[in-house]
């Protein structure tokens, strides 16, 4: 089967492997979406990484995290599903997906309804590392929150916390593009970031949370000025970071991070785009094939794509 390899930063090739066999309590899928990571493929191949951060390098599949499939096989002991079922696949449960063919945990996946095709179910990894950023607020019906970032992490935590019952949700980024599509999906409100005089007026009228999706350390700040209750960091960024400890005590602000998923945020997600509540087929900006994966990376790079899908 075909596979993605990267040796090192730079260093790409569609090899050739052998097709794997399911253990007990694994299931083999075949890949029909799988998703890019903008942070994640970019770093990799730019060797950006610095900050103790693990590496993969060498590892057919790698980076690939996201990705939807068809149930072909079942190993013993898989009682849950059977071939022809359609999943959703995170990092859980087995081997990196940039590949035709993997194992996973039969408990590590997430069912999806046989009408939604693949490419909108392929990102339900990012969207339930978002899933559970927001959760870590366990009521937002009554809440302002602002979505700082209109990425694809930022694009699903607006319709995450509008089904969640937020009141008004305000975005805020530089790109018009993405503020327009920030509006499409949910938002309330959008903010041109790179308008001052409307960035002093968000910081002034405030939100009872601020979620944190661009990863950019003025948005970081920004957060602390707006922010009434609570900020969410989502977006990693490396380094240090300052902070205006004036609103951090004077407002008693509550910081929470949030860097993974459960399969119960995989499962969550997919059952919100089965019923609507979650839009992913206006952020893929492209679908493509493996042997694209360079000129795509690239492409993220420039700041071109939202979501990018690829075909085995």
């Amino acid at each position: 089967m075909k596979t993605i390899l990267i040796k090192k930063p730079g260093a790409f090739e569609i090899v050739e492997i052998e097709k794997p066999r399911p253990a007990a309590g694994e299931i083999i899928v075949q890949l029909k979406a799988v998703c890019l990571c903008n942070q994640h493929d970019w770093k990799v191949n730019k060797g950006l990484y610095r900050d103790l951060i693990y590496l993969e390098y060498g590892v057919p599949g790698f980076p690939g995290h996201e990705g939807a499939g068809i149930v072909v096989e079942t190993g013993e002991d898989v009682t849950r599903f059977q071939a022809g079922d359609h999943v959703a696949l995170s990092g859980l449960g087995g081997p990196p997906l940039y590949a035709e063919y993997v194992t996973r945990d039969a408990n590590q996946v997430a069912p999806v309804d046989k009408s939604i095709p693949f490419e909108q179910v392929a990102m339900s990894e990012l969207l339930g590392c978002v899933h559970r950023a927001c959760r870590k607020i366990k009521m937002y019906r009554g809440r302002s929150v602002v979505v700082s970032g209109c990425g694809p992490g930022g694009l699903a935590a607006i319709q995450i916390v509008k089904a969640l019952g937020a009141d008004q949700v305000t975005a805020i980024d530089i790109n018009p593009v993405r503020l327009e599509l920030a509006l499409e999906l949910g938002a309330d409100v959008a903010v041109n970031a790179s308008r001052e005089s409307d960035v002093a007026q968000l910081k002034q009228a405030g939100a009872d949370v601020v979620i944190e999706c661009s990863g950019n350390k003025s948005a970081y700040q920004n957060a602390f000025y707006i922010a009434r209750e609570s900020i969410i960091i989502f977006a990693y960024s490396e380094g240090m970071l300052e902070v205006p400890l004036w609103q951090l005590f004077d407002l008693e602000l509550t910081i929470y991070n949030s860097k993974w998923l459960t399969n119960d945020d995989l499962r969550s997600v997919v059952r919100m785009i089965e019923s609507g509540k979650i839009r992913t087929a206006q952020m893929i900006s492209l679908v493509t094939r493996f042997d694209q994966y360079p000129e795509v990376v690239e492409r993220i790079g420039r700041g071109e794509i939202i979501k990018a899908v690829m075909i085995p």
